[in-house]
């Protein structure tokens, strides 16, 4: 467990979701192509809209189940979509994972607050490792897990009934190249 569940980056404010955020989180994954790359996603608005309410009731549940979880991303005063860490319990493993709004990407924000997570991951919770899946075509996401850190395993793996890329970042050797 962890006692400190919010923080500030230099843009971003990482705190846990809250019922009220439904709404806002709701409007950018319906946004087109957000969720392409989620297992979760759906064309179907409706089933999107309810996709997006399980999500941020499952966010709200890692926190009160293990002590953390993934945060609401606030950046500029409005809700830009969720990042952070999450217990795999079918995995016995942690993983790191970020959504953000179309009109906030390719402005360094993920990789900051995906650092931001590794980081409070290795220094408040101890972590000894920290993971992050990515289907091979999402070479953005693959590109800032790579900048935050991360080191990509070879060949695809299993997970979440997907063949993924698997990155690592481990607590000694992240700590001396982030130093």
């Amino acid at each position: 467990m962890c006692d400190v569940t919010e923080f500030r980056t230099r843009r971003l404010w990482l705190r846990p979701f809250t019922p009220g955020d439904v709404p806002a989180y709701q409007a950018i994954r319906a946004q087109p192509g957000v969720t392409r790359y989620l297992p979760s996603h759906s064309d179907d608005p409706a089933l999107a809209a309810r996709r997006a309410a399980d999500a941020v009731a499952a966010f709200m549940a890692c926190w009160e189940r293990d002590g953390y979880g993934p945060w609401a991303v606030e950046h500029r005063g409005r809700l830009a979509g969720h990042l952070g860490l999450r217990y795999l319990p079918e995995m016995g493993e942690t993983e790191v994972l970020f959504l953000l709004d179309p009109g906030l990407q390719r402005q360094g924000l993920a990789t900051e607050g995906t650092r931001a997570a590794l980081h409070w991951g290795f220094r408040r919770l101890r972590l000894e490792q920290i993971v992050a899946y990515a289907l091979p075509e999402n070479g953005p996401s693959l590109a800032v897990l790579a900048r935050a850190g991360m080191d990509r395993r070879p060949g695809l793996h299993e997970a979440f009934g997907l063949k993924v890329v698997r990155l690592l970042a481990q607590r000694t050797e992240w700590g001396q190249r982030n130093a």
